[in-house]
């Protein structure tokens, strides 16, 4: 959410000339050989990548494509599917990533779970080019309510919602205080309370929707 977001305010203030792009955003493919890579890079540039295109056509592709579209930054997000691979794979993959970044002389931000930092830290010369950065998690605090309303208030819903002491501790509860399961949960808990014609979301809401939420939302890190 926020790389789109990131990547929407960029577009609205930097106009480029037609083809020129301020940002190109990939994902790791869930496969991550160099050759799927760069598959997703040429698809990310609207290009068309043939399942039967040899690995130097793909590479080639790649980095014309993203000479012209001469991009400031390189994202790529699911870094962490790095790690469904052996360690030769591995550093193929980032290889790949540094010789795009020397190649293009563009910033890469490379996003994803935390687990990804130790694939990171595998290659010295990866690491030292990879600043880490982490997003907190939330705790009880008064940031945590003025967040919560916040997002209620973006909701079409036009619901009022109940941040006392209790709510916050069963919302941490059910979320561990990270932000995309704290949106997933609040965002449900609206859904519910208009199915029920309820004007605001208790504390009661959010029990029904931690009563239902999918497994891998509800399960504990």
């Amino acid at each position: 959410m926020l790389l789109e977001k990131f990547q929407r305010d960029v577009a609205k203030r930097v106009g480029r000339p037609t083809g020129r792009r301020m940002i190109v955003a990939a994902q790791m493919p869930p496969v991550p050989l160099v050759r799927s890579l760069y598959a997703e890079i040429v698809r990310a540039l609207d290009g068309g990548a043939r399942s039967a295109a040899r690995f130097h056509e793909l590479e080639g592709a790649a980095v014309n494509m993203l000479k012209h579209a001469a991009p400031r930054m390189l994202i790529i997000d699911e870094i962490q599917h790095l790690l469904s691979c052996n360690t030769r794979e591995q550093r193929a993959a980032l290889n790949a990533i540094k010789y795009l970044a020397n190649t293009l002389r563009m910033s890469i931000v490379a996003a994803g779970t935390y687990e990804a930092v130790h694939v990171m830290r595998y290659d010295p010369q990866i690491a030292s080019r990879f600043e880490q950065m982490e997003l907190p998690v939330w705790g009880e605090t008064e940031e945590l309510r003025r967040f919560a309303a916040g997002y209620i208030k973006l909701l079409p819903s036009r619901l009022g919602v109940d941040l006392d002491q209790r709510v916050i501790a069963y919302l941490l509860e059910l979320t561990d205080g990270i932000t995309g399961r704290v949106t997933d949960v609040l965002r449900r808990a609206a859904a519910h309370a208009l199915a029920t014609r309820s004007t605001r979301i208790t504390l009661d809401t959010l029990q029904y929707v931690g009563s239902h939420l999918p497994i891998i939302i509800n399960q504990r890190a």
